[in-house]
């Protein structure tokens, strides 16, 4: 565990003192789906992020300029609604006076939404999971009012320029053979399902493949054999699905099975959850999905982390991965800005090279989102192979060959 003890090191100063003294209190407000069709993730975040405030607070807090200071985590629900996250972020920046704020921790549109209203506090602000291309875009539109903005983690984009480099990649490598390249979409209506179909659409177009299909159906649906139906006519050599909800992605994969709908599945986001895999059992044999951002059978450095989470009853899985590095990286910028003064922390996060279990954030600082690439955050695609995940795109991530 010579990493773990290397990681946990660099958050918390290396201080020695064997009784801690009296410290500051940050107190960090968070805005997450506690309920709702992505509490599951919302919880997770929640779990990641309490680990390693505890994990600081242990050791008397985070050292900033040869002061110790605990973390309070205040935690509010967003049950990924818009005006709920609002008023969640509202609440913590005015009542509980947070001295800085994570918000949405899952969901884009929450944290579209908030922005604005965040930004007029004077506050830090940094996101967790959401994705969506467009924060980006209005951090680049507007750098002065959203100076204080930070995602840590990438663009919608990098989901769509992976689906569709393993689709390209796979059929360059003879492994796969896409027929009349036809490809179609099913995804959620919400600004993460329409953004990654925005990005990835327009990759395969210029490759010479087709759009058979565009279907968006509403956050947590389940009934998706009016759409199949549709698509079996059509005939996709590729279906893309793209789903927040755990429950749309069991019920989608599993009638595709029942339907007999002959295509390469591509999923994006739901599988890297565990009850995806317990509930929709031997039917997501051989679809392909990403992001796999947690595999601890195969790679040692998820591995180390799986078992550090373990050792406090939590079954780490890519969502609580995401957590702990995210929090880790904030809470090492804070110590480097010595101080939670929104423009230094920013300044912080501007030269951020933090090394993690899931990859090294460095930032592009015209967008304020963390580089992807094997040098920095990787973007694999796995494949379901007897029932076992395993990442089979690009080449330097692969565990496994595409079947």
């Amino acid at each position: 565990m010579k990493q773990t003890r290397t990681i946990l090191a660099a958050l918390l100063g290396a201080t020695l003192l064997a009784t801690p003294s009296l410290a500051d209190e940050i107190k960090i407000g968070v805005v997450g789906p506690l309920t709702g069709p992505a509490a599951t993730s919302g919880i997770a975040m929640r779990e990641a992020y309490q680990f390693v405030a505890d994990q600081v607070n242990a050791e008397g807090g985070v050292e900033m300029n040869g002061e110790k200071h605990t973390l309070n985590l205040i935690f509010e629900d967003s049950a990924s609604r818009p005006e709920m996250g609002v008023s969640a972020a509202q609440k913590l920046l005015t009542r509980d006076n947070v001295d800085l704020l994570i918000g949405d921790t899952f969901a884009s549109s929450v944290t579209i939404a908030l922005m604005d209203v965040a930004a007029s506090y004077g506050k830090f602000v940094m996101s967790g999971q959401p994705v969506s291309s467009e924060i980006a875009r209005k951090v680049e539109s507007n750098p002065e009012q959203f100076a204080n903005f930070w995602k840590s983690s990438w663009n919608s984009d990098a989901y769509a320029q992976a689906v569709f480099e393993a689709v390209e990649g796979l059929t360059e490598a003879g492994k796969f053979s896409p027929g009349d390249k036809k490809i179609a979409f099913v995804f959620e209506d919400t600004d993460y399902g329409k953004s990654n179909t925005e990005y990835a659409l327009p990759l395969f177009k210029d490759a010479g493949w087709t759009e058979t299909g565009h279907e968006a159906v509403p956050l947590g649906h389940s009934d998706f054999y009016p759409q199949l139906s549709k698509l079996r006519g059509n005939a996709p050599d590729v279906l893309v699905s793209i789903f927040t909800s755990v429950n749309s992605g069991i019920a989608l994969t599993k009638q595709i099975k029942e339907t007999g709908l002959d295509t390469l599945h591509v999923a994006i986001y739901y599988p890297l959850r565990p009850e995806f895999h317990e509930g929709v059992g031997a039917d997501s044999e051989n679809m392909l999905w990403t992001p796999m951002l947690f595999d601890p059978v195969n790679n040692e450095k998820h591995k180390a982390l799986y078992e550090l989470l373990g050792a406090k009853g939590i079954t780490g899985n890519g969502d609580h991965a995401q957590g702990y590095c995210q929090f880790a990286m904030l809470v090492d910028n804070m110590k480097r800005a010595g101080t939670v003064e929104p423009a230094k922390l920013s300044e912080a996060f501007a030269t951020t090279d933090f090394d993690c279990y899931t990859g090294r954030f460095v930032y592009d600082t015209a967008n304020h989102t963390p580089k992807i690439g094997a040098e920095f955050l990787p973007v694999a695609v796995a494949q379901v192979q007897d029932g076992v995940s395993k990442a089979v795109w690009p080449e330097t991530s692969a565990t496994a060959e595409f079947q």
